[in-house]
This record gives C-alpha cells, structure tokens and sequence, in this order.
C-alpha cells in the first residue's frame, strides 16, 4: 500500500455504501449522538471559525440530522471561547 496515498470522506462513504450493497447488508443507522460523534471535527472547525451550536444544529438539519444545540454541547463539549 502507498503510504503517501490518501483518500476523501467521500470516497470512503461512498464505498462503504457500496460494499454493504455488495454484501447484501441493509443500510447503516446512527443515533443523534453518534452522527456528532463521526462529526466532531467538522463541528470544531465551524466552531473556530465563530458559528455556534444553535447554527451548527440548524445546518445538521439541512441533512435531516435532527440534534440539538445542547445534545452538541453534551456529546462533543463546551465550544473553546479562547
């Protein structure tokens, strides 16, 4: 394997979708909790860059990924005010 390779998210996503297709596997689901948690670094990019969590919530639910500003707070922490 090249170890200077690297690869997108997307690519990633895109083939664990296909490969659970392949496999004959239903598609996989995630709590609340765990899409922040797969999310953690996007939120504290958007985080650094001035957007709280009640915006942060908001474009989440533009992907029907329905959490609160709170549940961010409780799964991934206070936003750094430094």
């Amino acid at each position: 394997m090249a170890a200077d390779r690297t690869y997108t998210v997307d690519q990633i996503a895109r083939a664990a979708i296909e490969l659970r297709q392949a496999a004959g596997t239903d598609e996989q689901r995630f709590s609340g909790e765990q899409a922040i948690g797969m999310l953690s670094e996007e939120i504290r990019l958007l985080r650094e860059r001035g957007f709280t969590d009640d915006q942060i919530a908001n474009l989440l639910s533009g992907f029907d990924i329905e959490v609160t500003a709170q549940d961010l707070t409780k799964t991934v922490g206070e936003p750094d005010l430094s």
